[in-house]
């Protein structure tokens, strides 16, 4: 999906990318479909084992403390963490304050700034908008 530093990840790492996923997914109380698709072709993508996969989606209905996924991260994967916890909290068309205030900690967590994760959001509407033009050309 995106061309990135996630391949060369450590199974630990990739466990842990998934658990804020699912963070983010459980963070407003619904989850929907949309979500759940997103984060196993994100699972997918990048080749976290079956076997775990089904451990990481026991956090849908017991997520994982966000604070305790983020300890000890590098900065580098919690930036890849934002970019696509971004992506699953847009997924249903709308940031939940939980789900803004969790994408907070993460930026937090990685050194990025308010300004700097209002420009992700505002990419991750603007990648949504540039997608939905598709039809349009059809």
């Amino acid at each position: 999906m995106f061309p990135d530093g996630l391949g060369h990840r450590s199974a630990q790492e990739l466990r842990r990318y998934a658990e804020i996923l699912v963070y983010i997914a459980a963070a407003d109380g619904e989850l929907v479909r949309e979500e759940i698709a997103v984060i196993e072709a994100m699972m997918g993508r990048c080749m976290i084992h079956p076997e775990v996969r089904v451990d990481i989606r026991a956090g849908f209905e017991q997520p994982i403390p966000l604070e305790q996924s983020l300890a000890d991260l590098e900065p580098e994967l919690i930036h890849f963490i934002l970019r696509d916890a971004a992506f699953v909290a847009a997924i249903d068309g709308s940031y939940d304050p939980k789900e803004i205030r969790a994408l907070r900690a993460i930026a937090k967590a990685g050194g990025i700034k308010k300004d700097v994760l209002s420009s992700i959001l505002d990419w991750v509407e603007n990648g949504w908008n540039w997608y939905q033009d598709f039809s349009g050309l059809l």
